[in-house]
């Protein structure tokens, strides 16, 4: 009989449910049209490491097939908002196979072909939101099946505090307890631990924490014969004084396919002692539509009642719904006076859900109101995010936002539910400097409004400038940083050429009072050489080709982009798939996690950036692809040139000014640019902005 013969398909589903969200591993007989029944997982360990406010997981899982038939399974899963996968291994005939980034129609093509004749190959692919699924057939009697995921993110970070959830709960619904689990974390910071609490394992006997040195804690946990029913989540607290700011960096090796180029990550922490928050002019968005009934609806009543629990004399406020058309509380933003509060108490009891989804007409009514000066100007935005009366298109919407909000709100949105498209939502706050809270099920709304509320309350850090004295940086992101509040994070991603010590200087204003930190930073430093700040860079760069494609369509060159990105940083986007095939000499048994073969890729950077008057452009052709033909070109957010700057053949590098002129001659508008280079097939680009 042939040995045991194992495919795994592993996808991003396009978007989560509220079932999804806890995990479900199905089995059926191969080629059969039974209903799924649930299968075991039989051991599952992870190991991470944490640095400052990264965290990379590694996951080794092994299911069991107890059936006495040939099995097909399916294993649907999450990972945290924000992780990327970075590496794909499984295991067969006792050796451990890594997968390879390829292009999504040929690594689909090549899975086809050799699942047809019942060969082995393993495909992973991203197709919308962290929900994954794992297809592994064919399984044969009484065997296992084992793979290992790899992930990396950047920990959320709220109220001076990183969170690292670990979603044990996703192996809840296996029809057995595990017969073992265990999860290592060894957390290291560059300053000293303050506090780390594990708010729910932590009182266990199954868990415990060591404290290594003031900078170094190692947390664990593990049992046997065990049933998770809730996530894992570590809360981690440094010590700093006031305004803090702290760099890592990774210098590829000559096994990465990075490139030459080194890589940093920056990070600014406004001070979180000692601050007051500021009186609020604050305006409630709540949509009514249909979508939002039942539990949701009963949901956002709760949330609005608590934000009225949260005003003080000191606040103004109003309250917006809207379905079909927008019904307001009062026409413009009154007192918080207990009579106004229990008026609108008595607004939100009456709310029901009915109608369609009316979000652009809801947002103009909200932003022209009048906010009162000297306050924190915000609007609160609660929805499950689906427009469907109306505007409906995104980009216009989000245009539209730029053009009402002439009183500088900042909107945080609440998406209500868990089964929800955020692109909008995080866009809209994205542009005004605010952020998105998901409210879901078990969630205490309460707790997560009062935490809500005083986030948007705190005074920001705002006008932040990020400088390296000479320090030749490279396609940094942002160009231009977001305002941060108190007990809130930024953080910067870039590549530059040459390490060494340089001063790294921070320009603001906190409260309207310019301040300016600088400090000395080894770029290049072994100590905090971390290999996940090339992929958060990678990451960060995906993303904003990502927003242009979403914003004007899908230009070749900027798919291009995307597809060459992922191969060379091994991480998956929604144009890219992971392949292994053990037939394939590419994807040879390892046992070091991480092999790839270098590459180096085209780059390009624009400074200064914001660019006032002159921008200089610099691009970097590898020795491989010199003696082709090179184009330079300027591109609007809308994808149109506006210049181009170079059209002929190039023997290495390019140096070039350009004075903000299109080819009209016309000075062009302020705004956000790319400059997009081709060389040969490949295309390389870079995000700045015009003063």
């Amino acid at each position: 009989m042939k040995s045991r013969i194992t495919v795994l398909i592993l996808a991003i589903l396009c978007s989560a449910t509220s079932a999804w969200s806890v995990g479900a591993l199905f089995v059926r007989p191969l080629n059969s049209s039974q209903n799924f029944a649930l299968m075991s997982i039989r051991t599952y360990d992870a190991v991470v490491t944490i640095q400052d406010h990264v965290a990379t997981t590694h996951v080794d899982q092994t299911f069991k097939n107890e059936m006495g038939s040939t099995v097909e399974a399916t294993f649907i899963f999450p990972l945290p908002d924000g992780a990327m996968v970075t590496d794909l291994f499984y295991w067969f005939n006792g050796k451990r196979y890594r997968a390879n980034v390829r292009e999504k129609k040929e690594a689909q093509a090549a899975y086809d072909a050799k699942i047809r004749v019942r060969l082995d190959p393993a495909l992973l692919q991203e197709l919308g939101d962290n929900v994954y699924k794992l297809n592994i057939a064919p399984i044969n009697p009484n065997s296992d099946v084992r793979f290992e995921i790899t992930y990396t993110e950047i920990m959320p970070y709220e109220l001076s505090t990183g969170t690292y959830t670990h979603l044990l709960k996703a192996t809840g619904l296996s029809p057995k307890p595990l017969e073992r689990i265990s999860l290592k974390i060894d957390a290291k910071t560059q300053n000293t631990w303050k506090s780390i609490v594990v708010p729910h394992y932590g009182s266990t006997p199954a868990n415990s924490m060591t404290y290594v040195t003031p900078n170094q804690t190692l947390v664990a946990f593990g049992d046997e014969n065990y049933m998770p029913s809730r996530n894992y989540v570590v809360q981690l607290q440094a010590n700093r004084e006031s305004i803090e700011m702290a760099t890592l960096t990774y210098v590829p090796v000559p096994s990465d396919s990075f490139g030459t180029d080194p890589f940093f990550m920056s990070w600014v922490l406004p001070p979180d002692e000692d601050s007051k928050p500021l009186p609020r002019s604050i305006v409630f968005i709540a949509d009514v539509s249909s979508s939002m009934e039942g539990e949701r609806i009963v949901q956002l009543r709760a949330a609005l009642s608590s934000f009225l629990d949260q005003l003080t004399p000191a606040d103004k406020f109003n309250i917006v719904t809207f379905s079909t058309g927008v019904v307001s509380f009062k026409s413009d933003i009154v007192d918080a006076s207990p009579e106004n509060i229990a008026e609108a108490r008595d607004f939100v009891r009456t709310r029901t859900a009915l109608g369609l989804t009316n979000i652009a007409d809801a947002i103009h009514a909200g932003l022209t109101h009048t906010y009162a000066p000297n306050t924190a100007q915000v609007a609160v935005f609660l929805t499950d995010g689906e427009p469907s009366w109306g505007e409906v298109r995104e980009i216009v919407i989000l245009d539209s936002i730029k053009r009402w909000n002439t009183q500088n709100v900042r909107i945080y949105p609440i998406a209500v539910g868990s089964d929800l498209k955020l692109s909008l939502l995080n866009a809209m706050a994205k542009s005004t400097g605010g952020f998105v809270t998901q409210v879901e099920r078990d969630d205490s709304i309460s707790v997560i409004v009062e935490n809500h509320l005083r986030r948007i309350s705190m005074p920001n850090l705002t006008d932040l400038v990020l400088s390296y004295g000479s320090l030749q940086t490279i396609d940094v992101l942002p160009a231009v940083l977001p305002n941060v509040p108190v007990g809130g994070r930024v953080s910067q991603h870039g590549r530059y050429v040459t390490g060494g010590i340089y001063p790294v200087t921070l320009r603001g204003s906190l409260l309207n009072a310019p301040f300016t930190l600088t400090k000395d930073v080894l770029f290049g430093d072994p100590v905090t050489n971390n290999r996940a700040v090339a992929r958060l860079w990678a990451r960060a760069k995906v993303n904003a080709l990502l927003e242009e494609i979403q914003r004007i369509g899908e230009r070749k060159e900027l798919v291009d982009a995307v597809i060459d990105l992922s191969i060379r940083f091994n991480i998956l986007t929604k144009y890219t798939a992971m392949y292994a095939d053990p037939d394939d000499p590419r994807d040879d048994p390892t046992g070091v996690p991480g092999d790839e073969r270098p590459i180096e890729i085209v780059q390009v950077s624009v400074s200064p950036n914001p660019v006032t008057d002159v921008a200089h452009l610099s691009v970097r052709i590898p020795a491989h692809q010199i003696d082709q033909q090179v184009s330079v070109k300027i591109i609007d957010h809308l994808g149109r040139v506006v210049a181009t700057l170079y059209d002929g053949w190039c023997n290495g590098s390019l140096d070039l000014d350009w004075n903000c002129m299109d080819t009209a001659g016309q000075h062009i508008s302020r705004g956000a640019y790319s400059v997009v280079v081709n060389v040969g097939d490949r295309t390389a680009s870079s995000l700045f902005i015009i003063q």
